[in-house]
């Protein structure tokens, strides 16, 4: 069960390099940034605070994908109606999956600004 923890561990490190990073060198970013994108490029444009929305979004989903991963009896049913011959490897996989998403959503919400802050 330590599988999904790490994997999570790197989410959480992927964000808190990505803050200090923001932290850093939020003063020589540009007060006006694109916010939108379209097939054509950026069409919609906020204040440089907009990363900072970010950063709260991502910390709040990975609270949010904490929870299964950290308590899966609480969050899991022990009913056994799961594809997998026992409940111990269907909770497992699903903490592995959550992790998994975890990261790409710390990668996506961190990788599309981080050309305006570098």
């Amino acid at each position: 069960m330590k599988l999904p923890k790490i994997i999570f561990g790197i989410a959480v490190s992927l964000l808190l390099v990505y803050i200090i990073i923001l932290s850093v060198q939020f003063s020589s970013v540009q007060e006006i940034i694109p916010i939108h994108y379209s097939g054509d490029g950026a069409d919609g444009f906020g204040s440089k605070n907009f990363l900072w929305l970010e950063v709260g979004l991502n910390m709040l989903l990975l609270c949010l994908l904490a929870l299964p991963i950290f308590f899966p009896e609480k969050m899991f049913g022990k009913n056994g109606d799961y594809l997998e011959s026992s409940a111990e490897t269907a909770i497992k996989n699903r903490q592995v999956f959550l992790s998994v998403l975890s990261v790409f959503v710390t990668v996506i919400f961190c990788g599309l600004s981080l050309k305006e802050i570098i």
